[in-house]
């Protein structure tokens, strides 16, 4: 499977998420015997339930089905990124607005590598964590690894 394929594929499941009011947080695929697995990765506000990715999977898939992109056997699985999910792009820190994560640093700030608290705010090349000992702003380019988190 090429980037292009993978593309066509975006096309076609964006908007029958979108219609679900969930969006396409990550496409990917691997090859498992002889098919391919393609993998969607939704989300949506208020979260998505197994009955959503269910439902998803079967509209994704007829869709895909009818565009008839795809000539060799394949497998659909849609699921959630989970509760702990990563934090990779400013869209993913925009979607854990008011929500507890974890952030790691590339450097130290204010004596530490590790930081966790409520993400306040998302700017174009930063965010903004209330801790305990008070208001950071991080510069997204220090930022190795963040992660939404259950508790604080």
């Amino acid at each position: 499977m090429d980037d292009a394929q993978l593309q066509m594929i975006r096309q076609v499941a964006e908007p029958v998420l979108s219609e679900a009011a969930a969006e396409l947080v990550e496409l990917s695929w691997f090859r498992q015997g002889r098919q391919v697995v393609i993998r969607l990765l939704v989300d949506k506000v208020g979260g998505v339930t197994i009955q959503d990715c269910a439902r998803l999977n079967q509209r994704v898939g007829e869709a895909l089905e009818t565009a008839d992109y795809l000539a060799e056997p394949y497998t659909l699985e849609v699921s959630s990124p989970g509760l702990d999910r990563p934090l990779r792009t400013q869209r993913d820190f925009e979607r854990a607005l008011g929500e507890p994560i974890d952030v790691e640093l590339t450097v130290s700030l204010r004596g530490t590598s590790r930081l966790r608290g409520t993400l306040l705010a998302v700017q174009p090349e930063a965010v903004v964590l209330m801790t305990e000992a008070g208001n950071v702003t991080i510069p997204l380019m220090q930022v190795r690894s963040a992660v939404k988190t259950i508790e604080l």
